[in-house]
């Protein structure tokens, strides 16, 4: 029994290191960085460009949600040519929700 708790508490110590600390407060700060800036790059735009870029995006999402039903990974590589972790947090949570609520429909 000695062996399993020695495991947990080795685990819990790196989870708990400085450099894994630091990994994580770089990353928030990177987040809250990029969220700094994709608020700012769209308050500069005029409700024209705003508009277009919401229809835009509704289309995507439509597309790869709605019509061709494919999983986050179709919409983001295939629909939206985007990288991998661009928006992917948010964009999961929308995919799980639509998903569920398109299969409760059926």
């Amino acid at each position: 029994m000695e062996k399993p708790k020695r495991i947990v508490e080795e685990l819990a110590n790196r989870l708990n290191s400085k450099e894994l600390r630091e990994l994580r407060e770089a990353w928030a700060s990177m987040q809250q960085r990029l969220e700094a800036e994709d608020q700012a790059w769209w308050d500069s735009l005029s409700p024209d460009e705003r508009s277009r870029a919401f229809r835009q995006i509704m289309k995507l999402m439509y597309i790869a949600e709605v019509k061709d039903r494919g999983s986050y990974r179709y919409a983001i590589y295939d629909i939206f040519n985007v990288d991998y972790c661009d928006g992917l947090d948010h964009y999961m949570d929308l995919h799980n929700f639509i998903c569920q609520a398109l299969s409760a429909e059926e």
